[in-house]
Protein backbone atom coordinates (compact mmCIF):
# COMPACT_ATOMS: atom_id res chain seq x y z
CA UNK A 1 0.00 0.00 0.00
CA UNK A 2 0.70 3.88 -0.46
CA UNK A 3 2.93 4.99 2.46
CA UNK A 4 1.93 8.89 3.34
CA UNK A 5 5.22 10.54 4.82
CA UNK A 6 5.90 13.95 6.28
CA UNK A 7 7.28 15.89 4.69
CA UNK A 8 6.20 15.41 1.11
CA UNK A 9 4.99 18.12 -0.99
CA UNK A 10 2.38 18.70 -3.53
CA UNK A 11 4.26 17.12 -6.33
CA UNK A 12 4.56 13.79 -4.26
CA UNK A 13 1.05 13.30 -4.00
CA UNK A 14 -0.31 14.14 -7.77
CA UNK A 15 2.58 11.41 -8.58
CA UNK A 16 -0.03 8.81 -6.67
CA UNK A 17 -3.15 10.35 -8.63
CA UNK A 18 -3.77 9.09 -12.21
CA UNK A 19 -5.12 12.40 -14.10
CA UNK A 20 -8.90 12.51 -13.38
CA UNK A 21 -7.88 12.06 -9.88
CA UNK A 22 -5.51 14.53 -10.15
CA UNK A 23 -7.47 17.29 -11.60
CA UNK A 24 -10.05 16.75 -8.62
CA UNK A 25 -7.69 16.88 -5.99
CA UNK A 26 -5.91 19.93 -7.66
CA UNK A 27 -8.99 22.46 -9.03
CA UNK A 28 -10.09 23.75 -5.76
CA UNK A 29 -6.35 24.64 -4.89
CA UNK A 30 -6.08 25.92 -8.13
CA UNK A 31 -9.39 27.87 -8.09
CA UNK A 32 -8.22 29.69 -4.64
CA UNK A 33 -4.60 30.33 -5.20
CA UNK A 34 -5.80 32.02 -8.64
CA UNK A 35 -7.88 34.45 -6.52
CA UNK A 36 -4.87 35.37 -4.46
CA UNK A 37 -2.25 35.71 -7.35
CA UNK A 38 -4.77 38.41 -8.72
CA UNK A 39 -5.30 40.52 -5.98
CA UNK A 40 -3.56 43.36 -4.65
CA UNK A 41 -2.54 45.35 -7.38
CA UNK A 42 -4.06 48.73 -6.23
CA UNK A 43 -4.65 50.66 -3.26
CA UNK A 44 -5.59 54.09 -4.18
CA UNK A 45 -6.91 55.17 -7.89
CA UNK A 46 -4.36 58.30 -6.73
CA UNK A 47 -1.39 58.03 -8.80
CA UNK A 48 2.17 58.70 -8.35
CA UNK A 49 3.69 61.85 -9.90
CA UNK A 50 6.69 61.60 -12.36
CA UNK A 51 9.31 59.16 -10.72
CA UNK A 52 7.09 58.66 -7.74
CA UNK A 53 7.55 55.32 -5.95
CA UNK A 54 6.04 53.00 -4.15
CA UNK A 55 7.51 49.43 -2.62
CA UNK A 56 4.93 47.26 -1.06
CA UNK A 57 4.44 44.00 0.46
CA UNK A 58 1.54 42.32 0.04
CA UNK A 59 -0.20 39.39 1.72
CA UNK A 60 -3.03 37.60 -0.06
CA UNK A 61 -5.90 35.37 1.93
CA UNK A 62 -8.04 33.77 -0.37
CA UNK A 63 -10.84 31.89 2.00
CA UNK A 64 -11.31 27.78 1.31
CA UNK A 65 -14.82 26.74 1.56
CA UNK A 66 -16.02 23.54 3.08
CA UNK A 67 -17.04 22.15 -0.60
CA UNK A 68 -13.59 22.88 -1.85
CA UNK A 69 -11.78 20.33 0.85
CA UNK A 70 -13.14 17.15 -0.53
CA UNK A 71 -13.87 15.72 -4.58
CA UNK A 72 -15.03 12.27 -5.84
CA UNK A 73 -11.75 10.12 -6.48
CA UNK A 74 -12.60 7.43 -8.68
CA UNK A 75 -11.49 4.09 -8.68
CA UNK A 76 -10.08 1.61 -10.88
CA UNK A 77 -12.75 -1.10 -12.50
CA UNK A 78 -10.48 -3.98 -10.77
CA UNK A 79 -8.11 -4.23 -7.53
CA UNK A 80 -6.05 -6.93 -7.38
CA UNK A 81 -5.44 -7.82 -4.37
CA UNK A 82 -2.64 -10.74 -3.59
CA UNK A 83 -4.44 -12.72 -6.60
CA UNK A 84 -7.55 -11.80 -5.09
CA UNK A 85 -9.62 -9.38 -8.00
CA UNK A 86 -12.08 -6.78 -6.87
CA UNK A 87 -14.63 -5.33 -8.85
CA UNK A 88 -16.29 -1.96 -8.75
CA UNK A 89 -19.52 -1.56 -7.58
CA UNK A 90 -19.70 -5.09 -6.04
CA UNK A 91 -16.72 -5.24 -3.94
CA UNK A 92 -16.34 -1.44 -3.52
CA UNK A 93 -18.04 1.79 -4.49
CA UNK A 94 -17.88 3.52 -7.57
CA UNK A 95 -16.65 6.80 -5.77
CA UNK A 96 -14.95 7.98 -2.47
CA UNK A 97 -14.77 11.04 -1.02
CA UNK A 98 -11.63 11.78 -0.52
CA UNK A 99 -9.53 15.29 0.79
CA UNK A 100 -8.30 17.43 -1.94
CA UNK A 101 -5.21 19.13 -1.49
CA UNK A 102 -6.94 21.96 0.53
CA UNK A 103 -8.19 19.33 3.10
CA UNK A 104 -7.69 17.43 5.82
CA UNK A 105 -3.90 15.83 6.08
CA UNK A 106 -5.83 12.04 6.61
CA UNK A 107 -5.31 9.39 3.83
CA UNK A 108 -8.80 8.07 2.88
CA UNK A 109 -8.61 4.02 2.49
CA UNK A 110 -10.47 2.40 0.22
CA UNK A 111 -11.97 -1.22 1.89
CA UNK A 112 -13.96 -3.62 0.02
CA UNK A 113 -17.21 -4.59 1.42
CA UNK A 114 -15.75 -7.41 3.73
CA UNK A 115 -13.27 -4.64 4.75
CA UNK A 116 -10.26 -5.52 3.07
CA UNK A 117 -8.03 -2.34 2.65
CA UNK A 118 -7.87 -1.68 -1.26
CA UNK A 119 -6.61 1.41 -1.65
CA UNK A 120 -4.96 4.85 -0.18
CA UNK A 121 -5.69 8.22 -1.29
CA UNK A 122 -3.60 10.63 -0.24
CA UNK A 123 -4.45 13.51 2.08
CA UNK A 124 -4.04 17.51 1.87
CA UNK A 125 -2.45 20.10 3.52
CA UNK A 126 -5.27 21.31 5.59
CA UNK A 127 -5.60 24.55 4.52
CA UNK A 128 -7.95 27.46 6.21
CA UNK A 129 -6.78 30.20 3.67
CA UNK A 130 -4.34 30.04 1.14
CA UNK A 131 -1.95 32.67 1.57
CA UNK A 132 0.22 34.45 -0.80
CA UNK A 133 2.96 37.06 -0.34
CA UNK A 134 4.03 39.15 -3.02
CA UNK A 135 6.47 41.89 -3.36
CA UNK A 136 5.30 45.08 -5.58
CA UNK A 137 6.78 48.05 -6.74
CA UNK A 138 5.44 50.89 -8.58
CA UNK A 139 6.81 53.76 -10.32
CA UNK A 140 4.89 57.12 -11.78
CA UNK A 141 5.54 58.27 -15.25
CA UNK A 142 4.51 60.99 -17.54
CA UNK A 143 1.03 61.82 -19.10
CA UNK A 144 -0.81 59.86 -16.05
CA UNK A 145 0.96 56.09 -16.56
CA UNK A 146 2.40 54.18 -13.56
CA UNK A 147 4.38 50.85 -14.16
CA UNK A 148 4.23 48.37 -11.33
CA UNK A 149 6.56 45.14 -11.45
CA UNK A 150 5.93 41.99 -9.22
CA UNK A 151 9.20 39.37 -8.18
CA UNK A 152 9.31 36.66 -5.92
CA UNK A 153 12.33 34.39 -6.55
CA UNK A 154 12.18 30.62 -6.07
CA UNK A 155 11.46 30.28 -2.65
CA UNK A 156 9.44 27.35 -0.36
CA UNK A 157 5.94 27.78 0.57
CA UNK A 158 4.70 25.85 3.62
CA UNK A 159 4.42 21.82 2.66
CA UNK A 160 3.17 22.27 -0.87
CA UNK A 161 7.25 23.12 -2.59
CA UNK A 162 8.70 25.88 -3.99
CA UNK A 163 7.25 28.70 -6.11
CA UNK A 164 8.90 31.80 -8.32
CA UNK A 165 6.87 34.58 -10.09
CA UNK A 166 7.11 37.16 -11.92
CA UNK A 167 4.77 40.09 -13.04
CA UNK A 168 4.59 43.19 -15.07
CA UNK A 169 1.31 46.00 -14.57
CA UNK A 170 0.59 49.18 -15.75
CA UNK A 171 -2.41 51.66 -14.28
CA UNK A 172 -3.78 54.81 -16.29
CA UNK A 173 -5.05 58.12 -14.24
CA UNK A 174 -8.80 58.62 -15.86
CA UNK A 175 -9.95 61.92 -13.36
CA UNK A 176 -7.18 63.81 -15.22
CA UNK A 177 -9.41 63.93 -18.11
CA UNK A 178 -12.50 65.34 -16.09
CA UNK A 179 -11.65 67.79 -13.74
CA UNK A 180 -14.29 68.76 -11.64
CA UNK A 181 -14.58 65.07 -10.45
CA UNK A 182 -14.69 64.39 -6.51
CA UNK A 183 -12.64 61.47 -6.58
CA UNK A 184 -9.42 59.68 -8.43
CA UNK A 185 -10.12 56.93 -10.75
CA UNK A 186 -7.59 54.94 -12.52
CA UNK A 187 -7.62 51.95 -14.62
CA UNK A 188 -5.26 49.17 -14.57
CA UNK A 189 -4.12 45.74 -16.79
CA UNK A 190 -1.43 43.08 -15.34
CA UNK A 191 0.17 40.22 -16.79
CA UNK A 192 1.97 37.71 -14.43
CA UNK A 193 3.41 33.97 -14.40
CA UNK A 194 3.85 31.45 -11.14
CA UNK A 195 5.85 28.32 -11.35
CA UNK A 196 5.31 26.03 -8.88
CA UNK A 197 8.34 23.83 -8.40
CA UNK A 198 8.46 19.78 -6.94
CA UNK A 199 11.39 18.62 -4.88
CA UNK A 200 13.84 18.16 -8.00
CA UNK A 201 13.04 21.89 -8.66
CA UNK A 202 10.99 20.30 -12.45
CA UNK A 203 7.99 22.68 -12.66
CA UNK A 204 4.99 21.14 -11.27
CA UNK A 205 2.23 23.41 -12.34
CA UNK A 206 2.74 26.79 -13.86
CA UNK A 207 0.49 29.80 -14.09
CA UNK A 208 -0.71 32.69 -16.62
CA UNK A 209 -3.03 35.16 -14.93
CA UNK A 210 -4.30 38.56 -16.33
CA UNK A 211 -6.12 41.35 -14.83
CA UNK A 212 -7.95 44.09 -15.93
CA UNK A 213 -10.05 46.90 -14.17
CA UNK A 214 -11.76 50.35 -13.02
CA UNK A 215 -10.84 51.74 -9.21
CA UNK A 216 -11.69 54.99 -7.70
CA UNK A 217 -10.79 56.31 -4.53
CA UNK A 218 -11.14 59.36 -2.07
CA UNK A 219 -9.18 60.97 0.84
CA UNK A 220 -10.82 61.55 3.52
CA UNK A 221 -8.36 63.24 6.35
CA UNK A 222 -5.74 60.51 6.96
CA UNK A 223 -7.69 57.65 5.29
CA UNK A 224 -8.47 56.40 2.10
CA UNK A 225 -11.29 54.57 1.21
CA UNK A 226 -10.84 53.23 -2.47
CA UNK A 227 -12.74 50.43 -4.45
CA UNK A 228 -12.93 49.00 -7.97
CA UNK A 229 -13.90 46.25 -10.24
CA UNK A 230 -11.75 43.59 -12.00
CA UNK A 231 -12.13 40.98 -14.79
CA UNK A 232 -9.22 38.46 -14.41
CA UNK A 233 -8.43 35.08 -15.85
CA UNK A 234 -5.89 32.72 -14.73
CA UNK A 235 -4.74 29.47 -16.64
CA UNK A 236 -2.82 26.27 -15.14
CA UNK A 237 -0.50 24.05 -16.56
CA UNK A 238 -0.12 20.79 -13.82
CA UNK A 239 2.33 18.00 -15.66
CA UNK A 240 4.03 16.63 -17.56
CA UNK A 241 4.79 13.89 -15.23
CA UNK A 242 5.14 10.05 -14.26
CA UNK A 243 2.77 8.63 -12.38
CA UNK A 244 2.92 5.81 -9.70
CA UNK A 245 -0.44 4.53 -8.41
CA UNK A 246 -0.47 2.09 -6.01
CA UNK A 247 -3.69 -0.51 -6.49
CA UNK A 248 -4.06 -2.87 -4.35
CA UNK A 249 -0.96 -5.42 -5.03
CA UNK A 250 -0.25 -3.64 -8.05
CA UNK A 251 2.12 -0.58 -9.27
CA UNK A 252 0.86 1.18 -11.85
CA UNK A 253 3.46 3.22 -13.66
CA UNK A 254 1.22 6.06 -15.75
CA UNK A 255 2.70 8.85 -17.92
CA UNK A 256 0.64 11.75 -17.27
CA UNK A 257 0.88 14.26 -19.75
CA UNK A 258 0.68 17.94 -19.61
CA UNK A 259 -3.06 19.43 -19.59
CA UNK A 260 -4.64 22.92 -18.60
CA UNK A 261 -7.35 23.99 -15.77
CA UNK A 262 -8.99 26.99 -15.84
CA UNK A 263 -9.81 29.33 -12.63
CA UNK A 264 -13.54 29.56 -12.13
CA UNK A 265 -13.09 33.17 -10.52
CA UNK A 266 -13.66 35.92 -13.58
CA UNK A 267 -14.43 38.77 -11.70
CA UNK A 268 -13.96 41.05 -8.42
CA UNK A 269 -15.41 43.63 -6.78
CA UNK A 270 -13.48 45.23 -3.55
CA UNK A 271 -13.61 47.51 -1.09
CA UNK A 272 -10.50 48.99 1.17
CA UNK A 273 -8.58 51.41 3.34
CA UNK A 274 -5.54 53.02 3.35
CA UNK A 275 -3.72 55.13 5.47
CA UNK A 276 -0.59 57.11 5.69
CA UNK A 277 2.08 58.12 7.81
CA UNK A 278 4.50 60.35 6.37
CA UNK A 279 6.23 57.94 3.99
CA UNK A 280 4.56 54.66 5.33
CA UNK A 281 1.57 53.14 3.84
CA UNK A 282 -0.79 50.64 5.35
CA UNK A 283 -3.64 49.18 3.62
CA UNK A 284 -6.47 46.26 3.07
CA UNK A 285 -9.28 45.48 1.40
CA UNK A 286 -11.74 42.83 0.88
CA UNK A 287 -12.99 41.17 -2.54
CA UNK A 288 -15.90 39.48 -3.07
CA UNK A 289 -15.66 36.49 -5.96
CA UNK A 290 -16.31 32.73 -6.25
CA UNK A 291 -13.24 32.70 -4.07
CA UNK A 292 -13.36 36.01 -1.54
CA UNK A 293 -10.00 37.40 -0.66
CA UNK A 294 -8.71 39.62 2.08
CA UNK A 295 -5.22 42.00 1.22
CA UNK A 296 -3.20 43.40 3.17
CA UNK A 297 -0.09 45.31 2.19
CA UNK A 298 2.59 47.75 4.31
CA UNK A 299 5.19 49.34 2.48
CA UNK A 300 6.93 53.26 1.93
CA UNK A 301 5.48 55.77 -0.90
CA UNK A 302 7.35 58.73 -2.33
CA UNK A 303 4.18 60.17 -4.63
Amino acid sequence: MIQVLQGQDLGDYLRQLNRTNAEGYVTPLIDVWGAGFNSGFVHSAELHDILGLDIQLKLSLASVRDDQRTYRFRPPDVINVQGRLYTIGSDYPYDVEANTALGNKNPTIVRSTTGVELMIIPGGFDLDVAPLIVPQVSLGLPFGLEVTGRFIPTTRIVDLGKMNLLGFGIRHDLDQYVSFLPIDVAVHFVTQKLNILNGSNATLLSVRATAYGIEASKNILFFTIYGGFQLESSSWTIGSYDASVRVGSDLQRIPIGRFSLESRTTSRSLIGLRTELLILTLHADYSFADTNVLTIGAGISFR
